[in-house]
């Protein structure tokens, strides 16, 4: 299940980094740093499946090479609290294949900032945990034949972030598409989606089904087993046969979301380790590489400290328990997966039964009297939920008459063709 995640955030000599570091540490290569004579190794560092850097017109050539690119870049910062790059990292869909993945990011990453005149280095990261990210660390000054001149104030706009953003779940959003995969992302938060913050509550009147028929398949026997009374019942009992439906795929589809946002707010949390992960052993390697008597060594450990509330040689710990974290957070995410396919399968039940009883109502000789007492529970039912309840209730609904009305013309055109 694709999810949402971008994450923005600024290196800066401040915090004891450089450019040149990071993109060492993300490359898994070995530069060496001409500002302050230190080499970054990470050459031992696994799971980076792809990089390659990506320039705007009218740049030197030789920007191509990494060294050079972040070395020039350091080289154009004279403060010691200098922001010397950006970087944004990018959880990338799993349903995509590793060429797919490629070709998006370079989709994105050309659109978004090369075309806007930076500089950028992407490198895509997959160590085969399900959770394949991507990282691209982009110049803050304009660029030249002539190299790196002034910065670029307008490329720090709040605006074109969230409409990088929001550019980021269109392209996923469209490529699902192309895919044929019937799900999206999006780049909001959960407030600004109307999503409640509270998905872990269940529906009683699904717990209770649950436990009288003892696994949650089951639940459309009742169902069935009503069907046939219900043709012999009056227009009122057809009406609350139909209403019932109605509930018990309301119910159903809440169900469902719920588990589709824990999942996804799980998926977040492995991000938010993953990323704490990295920027801590990142952090600590840079670290064990420098001079212990500089000045930027002491500037470095005192942001560790402070960012991580560990000591640097406390790192390798942190790391373990943070990917043990995200192992406990897979495994919480594969119980859930396991938990969808009998609840897919009793929702499309519902629907199709649904659309089943709404069309026999139509041609009913007392089809009014069906119609109207099966509006009047659902206004009693309405009456009873909260402003929000009653909105999510009025949009699962909605939903469930559009595709009754796909079904019914589905019907219609394979009628005619006969």
């Amino acid at each position: 299940m694709a999810i949402y995640h971008l994450h923005v955030q600024v290196i800066s000599r401040r915090t004891g980094r450089s450019a040149v570091a990071s993109a060492a540490y993300r490359s898994a290569e070995k530069i060496y740093n001409e500002r302050d004579g230190l080499t970054h190794d990470y050459t031992r560092k696994t799971g980076v499946v792809h990089t390659e850097i990506m320039l705007p017109g009218n740049t030197p050539r030789e920007f191509k090479n990494r060294a050079i690119l972040w070395n020039a870049v350091e080289k154009a910062e004279k403060r010691g609290d200098a922001q010397t790059a950006r970087e944004i990292d990018i959880a990338l869909p799993v349903e995509f294949e590793h060429q797919e993945h490629i070709k998006i990011i370079q989709d994105y990453v050309r659109e978004n900032f090369v075309e806007r005149g930076m500089c950028a280095d992407v490198a895509i990261h997959d160590k085969g945990d399900g959770n394949p990210h991507a990282h691209v660390m982009l110049t803050t000054r304009h660029v030249t034949v002539d190299g790196f001149g002034g910065k670029n104030r307008d490329w720090n706009d709040k605006t074109l972030l969230e409409s990088w953003r929001e550019n980021w779940a269109e392209v996923c959003n469209e490529r699902l598409m192309a895919k044929g995969l019937d799900e999206g992302i999006d780049h909001r938060t959960l407030e600004a989606q109307g999503i409640d913050r509270e998905p872990t509550i269940h529906i009683g009147v699904v717990a209770k089904r649950m436990e009288q028929t003892g696994q949650v398949s089951d639940r459309m026997g009742e169902y069935r087993e009503i069907v046939a009374r219900n043709e012999a019942r009056t227009p009122e009992a057809k009406a609350e046969y139909i209403h019932e439906l109605a509930q018990a795929f309301v119910i159903v589809d809440r169900e469902i979301s719920t588990i589709q946002r824990d999942i996804s707010d799980i998926e977040r949390e492995r991000n938010i380790a993953r990323v704490k992960a990295e920027d801590i052993e990142e952090r600590a390697e840079m670290i064990r590489q420098m001079p212990s008597n500089s000045r930027s060594y002491q500037q470095a450990v005192n942001y560790f400290t402070k960012t991580y509330h560990i000591a640097p040689e406390e790192s390798e710990t942190e790391i373990r328990r943070l990917e043990s974290k995200a192992k406990e957070l897979k495994q919480a995410k594969t119980r859930l997966h396991d938990k969808l396919p009998p609840l897919l399968i009793d929702r499309e039940e519902f629907k199709n039964e649904y659309h089943r009883q709404r069309l026999l109502a139509d041609v009913h000789r007392d089809r009014e009297r069906i119609l109207k007492r099966f509006e009047q529970l659902e206004k009693e039912t309405r009456d009873k939920l909260t402003p929000k309840g009653k909105q999510e209730r009025l949009r699962i609904l909605g939903l469930l008459e559009e595709s009754k009305e796909r079904e019914r013309v589905r019907e219609r055109d394979m009628y005619r063709e006969r």
